[in-house]
């Protein structure tokens, strides 16, 4: 049994889900057809579904999901990637190596730890 690795969490909004879950729902119903939303093609498959279907809701709920694919696509391509170190805005071996004022830091072989000075 091949199975493909699930989509993204970043990919995926609340809202896109559930328009996944109530389209798969309506195309089993009229397809006989389980889609397997962890698979990578579902929103695909929802839409491909959804353009042959009699089911004017259903057919919407497609353009719908098209819609919202093509605007988290462009958002995602929009946001430039960035490399995040624990919350923090970038990876510490490039953050400024000034230091504040009223600071010191101990360097140690697990990590540097800077405290206030009093």
């Amino acid at each position: 049994m091949h199975t493909t690795p699930p989509t993204a969490p970043s990919e995926l909004s609340r809202e896109r889900i559930r328009l996944m879950l109530m389209m798969r729902r309506m195309v089993r119903e009229e397809f006989g057809v389980t889609v397997l939303l962890g698979d990578a093609e579902a929103a695909e498959e929802l839409a491909a579904f959804a353009g042959r279907a009699r089911n004017t809701l259903l057919r919407q709920m497609g353009r719908e999901l098209e819609a919202l694919a093509a605007t988290a696509a462009s958002a995602a391509a929009a946001e430039p990637a960035t490399l995040r170190y624990r919350g923090g805005g970038g990876h510490p071996r490039g953050r400024d190596k000034t230091r504040r004022a009223g600071t010191a830091h101990l360097s140690r072989p697990g990590g540097g730890v800077s405290f206030p000075v009093y």
